[in-house]
C-alpha cells in the first residue's frame, strides 16, 4: 500500500512539472524608436514561433513596450506597432493568430528599468 501511495504522488509530481514546464518567455529587443526587426529580432521571433508551433496548446501573449515621448520623436502606438510585428512573425510562421493575445503597454518609464527593457517585446507561451 505504501508504494502505491509514493508512486502515486511521484507521478503527480512529474504531471505538475511538466505543465509548468510548457511555458517559456522570450523577448525581442528593438531599436530605439523603431519597430522595424533586425536579423536578431527576427531570429528571437522566429524562435518563440517554433516553441509555439510545438506546444500548439498553449496560449501565446505578445507584451510591447515603448519609452516616453522624447522631443521629435513620435512614440504614440509605438508598444502596439512592435507587438503586430511579432505578431506577424508568428502568424506567418503558423502560428494560429487566434491563440494570440496582444498586450500593448504604451510608454513605459525608462528610470524604473533599463533604457534596452523599454526597447522590447516579451513572448510568453504558455500560461
Amino acid at each position: 500500500m505504501r508504494f502505491r501511495w509514493i508512486a502515486l504522488a511521484s507521478l503527480v509530481a512529474l504531471t505538475a512539472c511538466g505543465s509548468t514546464a510548457e511555458r517559456r518567455n522570450f523577448s525581442v529587443y528593438f531599436q530605439p524608436y523603431s519597430a522595424e526587426l533586425d536579423q536578431q529580432a527576427l531570429e528571437s521571433a522566429v524562435n518563440a514561433a517554433q516553441y509555439a508551433q510545438a506546444h500548439a496548446s498553449l496560449p501565446v501573449l505578445v507584451a510591447g513596450y515603448s519609452a516616453p515621448a522624447d522631443p521629435g520623436r513620435d512614440v504614440d502606438g509605438l508598444s502596439d506597432q512592435r507587438a503586430d510585428a511579432i505578431k506577424r512573425v508568428l502568424t506567418d510562421d503558423g502560428v494560429s493568430a487566434n491563440r494570440i493575445t496582444i498586450d500593448a503597454n504604451g510608454a513605459t518609464d525608462p528610470l524604473s528599468m533599463p533604457q534596452v527593457a523599454v526597447r522590447r517585446v516579451d513572448i510568453t507561451v504558455g500560461r
